[in-house]
């Protein structure tokens, strides 16, 4: 199956992640190239989007900085994507507008601001998951620190107890950027409830340390992440990981 209900949302299995386009500083010197040859060339981002369309995957998880809201909107104009956003973290408000233009399917609250305000100011968290429903758009909590995020969502008393969102985290049988011990992980991961709190894994190839095939038959089966976003910079990739996703989940 190619697609999932992901929330109030229906989304593929997997997403064309944008941190290469960005040039995430775990791809090393690869990544200052990938910026210079994708970030201010919102076509070329397009064009994989469009890709993952052609491939029966028409997702893409976007970070929400203009450049990358343009490749997006011009996917969409001829290919039915489907858009899961993290807002800028610094403040979240500037440019929702901008997301919102997208119409997309789920909205997250950048893992920085989850990660500053998780523990000490849910009700700013709240109040963007009431904007992102104000779109029709399913809201969801992305972290740079799985370990941490996930032990405080599991206090009984916390705030987002009470909500039902989407979880955007590291995940990776490496363990690497996940903030702590890979079986507590899982072992958190296995006790969320999935109807009330879907999974989409970022940093599931560990920037390149790991071969995909292994590295999506760990977090669909093992971490069981419903949705991956995996950044590609070149068709052939994304072509590798359709036909994987494909022969995992049939």
């Amino acid at each position: 199956m190619n697609e999932v209900a992901y929330g109030s949302a229906v989304l593929p299995r997997l997403l064309c992640g944008t941190s290469p386009f960005m040039g995430a500083g775990q791809f090393g010197g690869s990544g200052a190239a990938w910026y210079h040859k994708f970030f201010n060339h919102p076509e070329r981002m397009a064009e994989l989007f469009i890709h993952f369309c052609e491939l029966g995957f028409p997702g893409a998880h976007i970070i929400a900085y203009p450049s990358i809201i343009e490749a997006a909107r011009l996917a969409k104009e001829s290919h039915p994507l489907k858009v899961t956003a993290s807002l800028l973290p610094d403040d979240w408000r500037e440019n929702f507008e901008e997301v919102a233009a997208l119409e997309p399917e789920v909205v997250y609250v950048h893992g920085s601001m989850t990660d500053q305000y998780l523990d000490r100011r849910a009700e700013e968290i709240i109040e963007c998951f009431q904007a992102i429903r104000n779109l029709s758009a399913f809201p969801g909590i992305a972290t740079h620190n799985a370990h941490q995020a996930l032990k405080v969502l599991h206090s009984g008393d916390h705030p987002l107890r009470q909500e039902s969102f989407g979880l955007l985290l590291p995940v990776n049988h490496l363990g690497w950027a996940i903030g702590g011990p890979l079986k507590e992980v899982v072992d958190l991961l296995g006790k969320m409830d999935n109807s009330r709190y879907p999974v989409a894994g970022m940093k599931v190839l560990a920037a390149g340390r790991l071969k995909p095939d292994e590295a999506l038959r760990f977090a669909f089966q093992v971490a069981k992440v419903q949705v991956a976003a995996v950044g590609v910079v070149a068709k052939e990739q994304a072509d590798q990981l359709a036909a994987i996703c494909r022969a995992l989940l049939g």
